[in-house]
């Protein structure tokens, strides 16, 4: 469960006195027979660009429910619902399939964006830059989301009642614009795609060039440089994600750097004993991360 989300779930949109006394006045007319205040039932619209070709959304309405618990003595707000999605395709993305939301009035007005729904997917940092996959079949897409009843009272429960009046459609979108999305079978093990074929073959023929000169000794530092190649990987996704305001990732992203100085070490060591193919190898990998990473 997500916890300290609340205040970013739903912006610091400044509902002036005109919007709470509307709210006030409109009272539970608005919305009809079904007047659990816990509850909002919106019709979902799905807007997944080039996601579309690999996903569809099954479930034609969203259910978000709202309740309270306890935990450590302190109380809490959960936001919760769920919807039911289908791969049609194998697919790879360089972030991952999360979908985030904006709820739309009536006349098709946006009135917040609110949350978001996270698919859970497979990794493998082998496949470069396209590292996130799923494949075909029946998914849950799963907002499930918490924080500190005292962080909601006030605008964020105001929004809520905003919404929950005035609420009509649920628009879906990838969590992030940059996202990418490529066919599984495209992306070959060890980090190279189709994107990155060309650097490939040049590291094939420069490993060529100098296959003696690197035999004596150079299995163990293929094998450092491997590890390196994987965790640089690693580290700009995480980046990524992080620099996107993903608080996970966030955390993931330290634990790696924190994880860095063994293998730094390996790497300053390296010296004279890497051979023109491994140190030009080694250049490449550092290039690519910075890259990656601006």
């Amino acid at each position: 469960m997500k916890k300290e989300r609340i205040a970013g779930i739903i912006p610091a949109c400044r509902v002036g006195a005109a919007a709470l006394s509307l709210l006030m006045l409109a009272g539970m007319a608005s919305c009809g027979g079904d007047n659990d205040p816990n509850s909002l039932k919106l019709e979902v619209k799905p807007e997944l660009g080039d996601l579309g070709e690999y996903m569809t959304v099954e479930s034609k309405e969203a259910i978000i429910s709202l309740s309270e618990f306890t935990d450590d003595g302190e109380p809490y707000v959960k936001i919760s619902s769920n919807l039911q999605v289908k791969i049609s395709k194998d697919v790879a993305t360089n972030y991952d399939f999360d979908l985030e939301v904006e709820i739309l009035d009536k006349n098709m007005n946006k009135i917040t964006s609110f949350g978001d729904f996270d698919i859970e997917d497979k990794t493998d940092y082998d496949m470069g830059e396209f590292n996130h996959y799923l494949k075909v079949g029946d998914y849950r897409a799963v907002m499930d989301t918490s924080g500190p009843k005292k962080k909601w009272d006030g605008e964020a429960s105001a929004m809520w009642e905003m919404m929950r009046q005035n609420g009509k459609y649920i628009v879906l979108k990838p969590r992030y614009s940059s996202s990418k999305y490529v066919p599984l079978s495209s992306v070959s093990a060890g980090g190279a795609s189709e994107s990155s074929s060309d650097e490939s073959e040049v590291s094939v023929v420069e490993v060529d060039e100098d296959e003696v000169a690197s035999v004596s000794g150079s299995e163990d530092w293929d094998k450092i440089l491997d590890e390196y190649d994987a965790y640089c990987t690693k580290l700009a996704s995480y980046a990524k994600k992080a620099q996107a305001g993903d608080m996970s990732a966030m955390t993931e992203y330290a634990s790696l750097l924190e994880s860095a100085q063994s293998l730094q070490k390996k790497l300053e060591n390296a010296g004279t004993n890497l051979s023109a193919a491994q140190l030009s190898r080694l250049n490449k990998i550092a290039t690519k991360m910075a890259n990656s990473m601006m």
